[in-house]
This record gives C-alpha cells, sequence and structure tokens, in this order.
C-alpha cells in the first residue's frame, strides 16, 4: 500500500438509511468525483433493526456495474465488557461489522458519557477504570467477531473528559494483538481525529490492517481528508513492516 492508494479509499460512509443526509447513489457519486478507488457503506444498526434486508439489498444494487468497489456495512456499538455488540440477529449480506465505542462498555450495557462524567466528578469511577473498560469491552468485541472494522478508537474518551494520552502503552499493544488474532480492522478517522500516531504505530508495528475512513454523514465529506492525510505516512508504514518481514 502506498499513501496515495491509501488515501484513494473511504470506509466508512453513512446514507439516509441511517443518519446521513446522503442517498446510496449520491454517495456513490461524490465517491467518484473525490477519485477515491473504494468505498465503505456503512449505517447505524441496533438490535431491533427491521430496514436490514432493504438496505443490503439497495447497496448491492447500487455496487453492481460500479467502478468503483463498494462494501456493505453495519455500525453498532460496544455493549458491555462482555464484547456484545448492538446488532439484529440476521447479518445477510453485510461484508463487515463496525464496532464503535459510542458509550462506555459497563457490566451490565453501555453507560452514556454524561454519566460517566458525573460519576468522575463524584469519585465514583476513576480514569483508570474508564480506560480500562473501555479497552476491556473492545478487546473482547475482537474475540467474539473475527474481522472487524474498529470505528474511531477511543473517541469516547474525550466525551468523558479524558484523552488518548491516559491509555497506557501496555493497553493499546493488548488491543492490536487482539485485533491480528482475529483480522480486525483499524480505522484513521477524519471526523473524530484519532486514533493519535502513537496508537496507529503500535498497530502497524503488530501488523493490523489500517483504513482511511471519513465517517462522512454528508456527500461532501466524502473522502476528505485533512487528519487522515496526515496521518496516512504513519498508517501506510504497515507495507514497509510486511515487506520487510
Amino acid at each position: 500500500m502506498t499513501e496515495s492508494s491509501f488515501l484513494k479509499a473511504d470506509h466508512h460512509v453513512h446514507s439516509t438509511f441511517s443518519d446521513g443526509t446522503g442517498s446510496l447513489r449520491e454517495n456513490l457519486a461524490a465517491a467518484r468525483r473525490a477519485g477515491l478507488e473504494a468505498i465503505g457503506f456503512v449505517d447505524h444498526v441496533r438490535e431491533g433493526t427491521r430496514w436490514l434486508p432493504s438496505y443490503t439489498a439497495a447497496v448491492h444494487r447500487v455496487a453492481s456495474g460500479s467502478d468503483i468497489l463498494v462494501t456493505c456495512g453495519v455500525e453498532a456499538k460496544i455493549l458491555d465488557l462482555d464484547g456484545r455488540l448492538d446488532l439484529p440477529e440476521d447479518l445477510s449480506g453485510v461484508d463487515r461489522i463496525v464496532a464503535a465505542d459510542h458509550q462506555v462498555p459497563g457490566s451490565s450495557g453501555p453507560i452514556e458519557p454524561g454519566i460517566v462524567r458525573l460519576a468522575l466528578r463524584a469519585g465514583s469511577l476513576t480514569a483508570s477504570q474508564v480506560i480500562e473498560d473501555v479497552v476491556t469491552g473492545t478487546e473482547a468485541a475482537m474475540r467474539r467477531r473475527a474481522g472487524l472494522l474498529l470505528a474511531h478508537l477511543f473517541s469516547i474518551l474525550p466525551k468523558v473528559g479524558l484523552s488518548e494520552d491516559d491509555v497506557s502503552a501496555q493497553q493499546i499493544e493488548r488491543l492490536a494483538g487482539a485485533a491480528i488474532r482475529s483480522s480486525a480492522v483499524l480505522e484513521v478517522s477524519e471526523r473524530w481525529r484519532c486514533p493519535s500516531e502513537r496508537v496507529v504505530d503500535s498497530f502497524r508495528d503488530a501488523g493490523v490492517e489500517i483504513v482511511a475512513s471519513s465517517d462522512a454523514h454528508e456527500p461532501t465529506a466524502i473522502g476528505r481528508y485533512d487528519y487522515v492525510a496526515r496521518m496516512s505516512a504513519a498508517a501506510t508504514g504497515l507495507t514497509v513492516a510486511r515487506g520487510a518481514a
């Protein structure tokens, strides 16, 4: 992979099937205008989502005959420390599951950022506990399902008043190791401007595949990179590492 090819794909784009403003066809046209060679359609689902068959059928219709490689994905939040994902049972037609840390995984379910902030202020939770729960839930999700795409890893931390600097090198290495064992993929997210170069370096050195994404919710953001472009050299060092092995 070269920096150029890394930036010619967008693996995380939302449509009107969930909370995006562009239809599938509008998003594909935007990808073409951006000069992309691959696009990953990804829409939010929950356990009770009923429109998934219509979505997967529509994605495959749009993909048919396209000059751009199209994949069909769904995004689900990590629910708990056991790594359960908020997914419908039937995933027929889905190429990729995108796992996201929208909330902090807890022992009995996800905890909203506002509640975590209050608990941190009150002292009933510590920063190290919150970070360990995020790491544990993410690691467990990878053990449960092979081939996950890890969306905007650690984006939950600023929402609760913490940062990636609070994550230890050992915790990052744990996640990178789990990713390589489960064939998980790490995205570098334009929208959330994460993960940091330190995290990308660790995953790259472990041999994890790293991809670019906008997490676009409107067509004009598809394949438009600033943070991702600045991180591309760190991400594409993966090729050098693999070639030297």
